[in-house]
């Protein structure tokens, strides 16, 4: 499944862009500030329903209009429209019907990468529960709904412990509720992170030439069991140890919304040891190691949309990246320069020129 045409109106700086894109390689070449960076948001907007860097949605809107919209057309004929109206919210169609923000990540398969990614590896914890939850929404059967009953629960009980009177029954059902919730969460992390540390040293391997044992694992203190049934009574024991901490705090600290991950690298923490480079490059292996992973279940790939990606990295790497990137997804990769690592492309791509809001095929 590929995008065989893209209509973007009104969208930040885009007043008006449609284009036929490639179904192999679209490079978005222009200078900064022309609109690529908007155009790949665009293409996250109408996948998602969602703002990719989180902004407001009148930030979003042309400010000469009043609204904006999106539309594509896929290669199986189905055709998707977010209509986005100041003071009104979206509108999402998808065949001429009215449909659900939550039917968009299943129809059209949409993995986007920003350079805020490439420092995953040594920002905050919650950046790499992100990242691994980016990928089990797309991989694992029912884990973005699983995971957003679960916030549900949470903020239900955290809205409780910042009540002067506090229903006892009622939180306690809360915490029954998170610990099974959270243990199926987790369980589903481990699982991905196994099959993920099958594939990492050897793809880390194309990119630093040398046998090294690249992980992301479960830090000393995050891991809470392996089983779901043992994922349960340390989460219960733990929920139990630290009850007056949730009641002074008046927050949730016990279960997978505080889950912490580390890059290890031949067993030392990436985080504290590593260069720029080996960090940058341990994302970018687990990116590709993803992308595999998404093959072996779907026979397919998603499209691939990669903001900017080639100048956060230096020209061995730049080229290492598109070497081992698949031949086969649609990918849409912005950049500001014609870079020399594009001489290790192969096969068709076309050159998106964006100046002033509009696009043209070079």
């Amino acid at each position: 499944m590929k995008i065989n045409r893209l209509k973007i109106t009104n969208y930040r700086n885009i007043e008006e862009l449609e284009v036929e894109p490639n179904s192999r390689l679209n490079l978005i070449f222009g200078p900064n500030g022309s609109g690529k960076t908007n155009l790949c948001e665009a293409i996250h907007f109408v996948s998602t329903g969602d703002n990719i860097k989180g902004s407001r949605q009148r930030e979003l809107i042309n400010w000469n209009s009043d609204y904006a919209l999106v539309r594509l057309g896929l290669t199986n004929d189905d055709q998707v429209v977010v209509y986005l109206k100041e003071g009104e919210g979206k509108e999402i169609k998808i065949n001429s019907k009215t449909g659900k923000q939550s039917e968009l990540t299943s129809l059209v398969r949409t993995h986007t990468f920003i350079p805020e990614d490439l420092y995953i590896s040594k920002g905050p914890p919650r950046r790499r529960r992100s990242l691994l939850n980016r990928h089990l929404s797309q991989l694992g059967e029912g884990y973005g709904q699983l995971l957003s009953e679960y916030n549900a629960e949470l903020k239900k009980k955290n809205t409780l412990l910042k009540k002067d009177e506090i229903n006892e029954e009622f939180l306690e059902v809360l915490s029954t509720r998170l610990v099974d919730l959270g243990a199926r969460i987790i369980v589903r992390r481990v699982d991905y992170l196994d099959e993920l540390n099958g594939l990492l040293p050897d793809i880390y391997g194309k990119f630093v030439g040398t046998d090294q044992e690249l992980s992301l694992s479960y830090s000393e203190d995050g891991l809470a069991g392996t089983s779901e049934e043992e994922v349960k009574n340390n989460l219960s024991e733990k929920l139990e140890r630290n009850r007056e901490k949730e009641l002074d705090r008046e927050t949730s600290v016990v279960g997978p919304h505080r889950d912490k991950f580390e890059f290890f690298l031949d067993g030392k923490r990436l985080r504290t040891f590593g260069s720029q480079g080996e960090l940058r490059t341990a994302v970018i292996a687990t990116y590709l190691a993803y992308l595999e992973l998404y093959e072996r279940k779907y026979e397919d790939f998603p499209i691939l949309v990669l903001d900017d990606i080639l100048s956060e990295l230096d020209r061995r790497r730049g080229e290492a990246f598109l070497e081992n990137l698949p031949e086969e997804p649609q990918v849409f990769m912005t950049t500001a320069t014609r870079s020399p690592s594009f001489r290790k492309l192969s096969g068709e791509f076309t050159v998106l020129k964006v100046a002033g809001g509009g696009v043209e095929k070079q």
